[in-house]
């Protein structure tokens, strides 16, 4: 079982990097289409950074979690949909990625 939650685990890494990604295309797209506007792109990069930095803290998390705690699979994704669901209520902005990451979960 500990083989299935790590595999498990590292899958859930692997998407949230995914997002990660998107998120960074998205920046780029955004700078290459609104041209020198500073103003508005620093408050929307800063906006984009902190997507990145809750992405990049929620893959630490649980890439470094230890499942020997854990005895099912159900008990490790509970923790997630838990750990996932209360960043979605405090990140509007995080919302579509963090929706597609948990149905993801609820799925596999």
């Amino acid at each position: 079982m500990k083989e299935t939650i790590a595999r498990y685990r590292d899958l859930l890494v692997a998407r949230l990097g995914v997002i990660e990604e998107e998120i960074r295309l998205a920046e780029a797209h955004y700078r290459e289409r609104k041209g020198d506007y500073r103003y508005v792109i620093l408050e929307n990069t800063a906006i984009i950074e902190r997507q990145l930095h809750d992405i990049g803290r929620l893959r630490t998390r649980f890439r470094d979690m230890d499942i020997d705690q854990f005895d099912t699979i159900d008990e490790f994704k509970s923790i997630v949909l838990t750990d996932l669901q209360t960043l979605y209520d405090g990140r509007p902005i995080l919302r579509s990625g963090l929706r597609i990451v948990m149905e993801c979960i609820r799925e596999l």
